[in-house]
């Protein structure tokens, strides 16, 4: 039986969004392809009708799950987007997504193995961090090169932030790293337009 792009595109992109959830819960060595085939509901045959090797996957997962988190304030005005960053940093620095990084962001989970990864992966991680960065940058104050640079700071202090708390038990000291990077974090974006 043939399959329509359609179906395949859909099928791709459901495998996508599970060995997502499984390799951040997992990390990359942690999980083979039987594993992230069964996280899918697919049979491992079916993630090699899609994608070459397991980096492949984690490249794909990259590509469309790093930085989605920040996507809704692409296109806002300044003062706007400054305001739902607030929102997006309360979210982001809280203990669901501590204790959840399945459902979580892509940076804190998977930076690790994509050091670890070839060129390619690396390649697309690299321009993915840049696209949140230019998502990130208006919202924060100073010239140009001034925002990148608060971009970028603020991005490192709030993975940070997650890494470490995820690695501690549950507890007071992981919930007092997250509330104070998401104060510092609060301070660094402007009040005015």
């Amino acid at each position: 039986m043939r399959y329509t792009k359609e179906h395949r595109a859909q099928a791709k992109a459901a495998i996508v969004q599970e060995a997502g959830r499984t390799l951040k819960e997992n990390g990359f060595h942690g999980v083979g392809v039987d594993g992230l085939a069964a996280s899918a509901q697919v049979t491992s045959g079916a993630v090699y009708s899609n994608f070459a090797n397991k980096e492949a996957v984690l490249e794909e997962v990259v590509a469309t799950q790093l930085g989605i988190e920040f996507a809704g304030l692409a296109d806002k005005e300044p003062a706007e987007r400054r305001r739902m960053l607030g929102d997006v940093l309360r979210v982001y620095l809280s203990d669901l997504h501590r204790v959840d990084p399945g459902h979580g962001c892509v940076m804190p989970s998977l930076s690790a193995d994509v050091a670890r990864a070839g060129d390619s992966v690396r390649e697309v991680y690299r321009r993915r961090m840049v696209d949140v960065i230019a998502t990130l940058a208006p919202a924060m104050p100073g010239t140009e090169e001034e925002q990148a640079q608060q971009a970028w700071a603020l991005v490192a202090s709030i993975v940070g932030a997650i890494t470490i708390a995820r690695a501690l038990p549950s507890g007071d000291q992981a919930q007092a790293i997250l509330d104070a990077v998401l104060r510092t974090a609060l301070q660094s974006i402007p009040d005015g337009p």
